[in-house]
């Protein structure tokens, strides 16, 4: 992130368009992706955000019919409050703002079996509620967790590939792991018929972050910045690797968790190690649009493929035991 572009105001214009001039505005910390402020005016508060360069119009409607669709069943998320003018994004500045509610609540620590398998149960139910989402096709601008392609297409730097081999030419040795990992993580999806998974609505981020809670209640989801239609498991696959591997009593409690409300198929159990490795390297793809387009640091991209790639690797014939104990119950 650009730290002088973090530290702007939000634009008078912005916030008359949203019907809070003069408002009060604070900057909230998080978010890769899109920059946000609490917006206060009187009694009346809600989120603005700024989104990232990369994302269009198309994307970012789809993500916001998703949000509704969510609260329609039942969850508390942050559905997109209208402009003025009654849309619901604002360009200003060549930029694309949008105002949200406001959801009250703590993340909370993640740190216990029975909250892993608490967090488990509720993207079941996420995946479960989200499945009658109506719109058709893939979101805009958006590929599978295997389409880099579509990762890096809205930075208009080409193919995957043609990115890695612009950062090839200075950074050799750590282009060649990409390279290896990418090319075993293809055939290993095609070897395991990833494609013949059926693609439904996923939210693409759940994690501790995006989970709000208000005196021991779920009290906000956030954050379908990611989400798409891909396979269901793509969303538990990043959880496995949220920096170093996860605990496996974590790890079996999440998916014991998550098996109460939807068991997982034979396919699903043998593709999730493979999954892993790509949302690593979907990870991996946006660090290298960050070092192409805005001189962003080589060290994570270090660091995913010298310690978080060789350090899953250690630990994925545990994960793979891991079905074993994880027997789904009615839930």
């Amino acid at each position: 992130m650009d730290p002088a572009a973090a530290a702007e105001p939000v634009s008078p214009e912005v916030l008359e368009a949203f019907g809070f001039p003069g408002a009060g505005c604070s900057r909230l910390e998080g978010g890769l992706m899109n920059q946000h402020w609490l917006v206060s005016s009187g009694e009346r508060r809600c989120v603005i955000r700024r989104y990232h360069l990369l994302r269009t119009a198309a994307a970012i409607g789809w993500e916001q019919d998703l949000v509704e669709h969510a609260g329609s069943r039942g969850w508390p998320v942050a559905p997109a409050l209208p402009a003025i003018d009654g849309t619901k994004l604002v360009a200003h500045a060549g930029r694309l703002w949008a105002a949200a509610a406001y959801l009250e609540g703590e993340t909370g620590a993640m740190e216990t079996p029975a909250s892993f398998h608490i967090a488990g149960r509720l993207l079941g139910r996420l995946h479960r509620d989200l499945a009658s989402f109506e719109l058709d096709g893939q979101r805009p601008d958006f590929g599978k967790t295997w389409e880099l392609d579509a990762a890096v297409a809205p930075a208009g730097e080409g193919s995957f590939n043609d990115l890695l081999a612009a950062f090839a030419r200075e950074h050799p040795d750590l282009a060649s792991l990409i390279r290896r990992q990418r090319y075993r993580n293809l055939r290993e999806l095609a070897r395991l018929k990833y494609p013949d998974l059926p693609d439904r609505p996923i939210h693409g981020d759940f994690q501790r972050s995006n989970l709000l809670w208000t005196d021991g209640r779920f009290s906000g989801l956030l954050d379908f910045d990611q989400s798409r239609r891909d396979a269901l498991v793509c969303d538990i696959a990043p959880l496995l690797v949220p920096f170093q591997p996860l605990d496996q009593k974590l790890a079996a409690a999440l998916l014991s968790g998550y098996q109460t409300v939807r068991p997982l198929s034979d396919a699903e159990w043998e593709l999730l190690p493979a999954l892993v490795r790509s949302a690593l390297l979907w990870w991996v793809a946006f660090l290298l649009v960050q070092w192409r387009t805005r001189g962003g640091s080589v060290e994570g991209i270090a660091r995913t493929m010298t310690v978080r790639f060789p350090a899953f690797e250690a630990a994925e014939p545990a994960y793979r035991g891991l079905r074993a104990g994880t027997s789904p119950s009615a839930g």
